[in-house]
This record gives C-alpha cells, structure tokens and sequence, in this order.
C-alpha cells in the first residue's frame, strides 16, 4: 500500500487485489483492494461507487453520490496526476483522492463516537485552528462542503482528541470533539467554542 494506507488502517485493511483497469494510481490501489466495498460499509448515508460500477475510460469519475442528492465526489481520471484532487459538485474538495478516503472514513467514524462534545451553529475563537494545530496532530483539510451544507473548510485533528471543525467564514457549521476523558473533551470543546 502505497497511497491509501492510512484510509485502509481506519477499516482494518485492504482485501484482496483484483484488477479494476487504467486509473490513477491512488484510485486503481483503493478499488483494487477493495477500499469501495469497506468504505460503502462505513459511509452508509452516501452511495459509494463499487468496482464493478466504474466507468473506466469517463472523463470525470464519479466516486460518492451524496445521499441527499447535493452533489457528487469527482475526480478528473484524465488529469495525468497519479493522486488526484476529488471534487465535490464541480468545486475543490479535496487535494488529493488519498485525502478524500481517509477524511470521508475518519469523519464518518468521528460522527458515531459516544463521548464528544457536538455542536453546530457557533462562534469560532480566533486563532482556535492554530491552537488546536499546537495541541493535536494535522489531518487533511477538505472545502467546501460539510456534510449537508456549504463551508470554508474542515480541519480535523487526531491525538489525545479527535476533533472536527466545519467553518464558514468566522463561524463555526458544526464541530465534533471526542475523546474518552470528559476533561480532554471539555478543554477542546472550549478550544473551538463549543462549550
């Protein structure tokens, strides 16, 4: 696994390889190992495009449908990149597609945790990113698109706290602190404004 390993490791490992044809080197190993089938089990709000439903030789490749209808997850197959950027309703979504499947998982993951500290809908401290950057380590960023609503941007976060913030503008959209330890979970919920 070259691309794709930290996506893998959140659903126990890739499957084994079949040959799913002429594509970006990131999303031939994903849909080679069956990273399509574990991440539909996960992301089961969304439509996840299996294998067998790539249309290989397509200019823009649709990987998720969004299961409200707001959009698709896209990637130019033709862009000559071996990680592509993923679109997300013709806009950047994310970078790269390696990007993409680990932030999707990891968000989705994120969401069904017990003990977090949810909230939507409010301020955003100044200089919370930063902080949070100081105490926990970087994930991918995404733009965009938030769930079921437009945003800025998601940062995430993984450490002693798993933490997710949505922001558009100065405002927060939504935010997801999680952690084991009600103090941990407290102290970052205050972080990012939600407490």
């Amino acid at each position: 696994m070259l691309w794709n390993a930290a996506a893998f490791d959140l659903v126990g490992g890739p499957g084994d390889g079949t040959d799913v044809g002429p594509l970006p080197a990131a999303v031939r190993e994903w849909f080679r190992y069956g990273g399509d089938e574990r991440m539909a089990a996960v992301c089961r709000d969304n439509v996840i495009i299996r294998a067998g439903g790539l249309r290989v030789g397509e200019k823009t490749l649709v990987l998720e449908s969004d299961g409200q209808g707001c959009g698709d997850w896209t990637i130019d197959a033709g862009a000559g990149r071996d990680d592509p950027p993923v679109s997300f309703g013709g806009s950047r979504y994310a970078d790269h597609f390696s990007e993409y499947v680990y932030a999707r998982l990891w968000e989705t993951l994120l969401w069904r945790e017990r003990d977090t500290v949810t909230e939507f809908d409010h301020a955003l401290p100044g200089g919370a990113i930063a902080e949070l950057g100081g105490w926990l380590r970087p994930l991918p960023t995404t733009y965009g698109w938030a769930l079921n609503q437009g945003c800025d941007a998601t940062y995430r976060f993984d450490g002693d706290a798993r933490v997710a913030v949505a922001v558009s503008g100065g405002a927060v959209v939504w935010s997801v602190v999680a952690a084991g330890s009600p103090r941990v979970r407290e102290h970052f919920g205050r972080m990012v404004g939600a407490l």
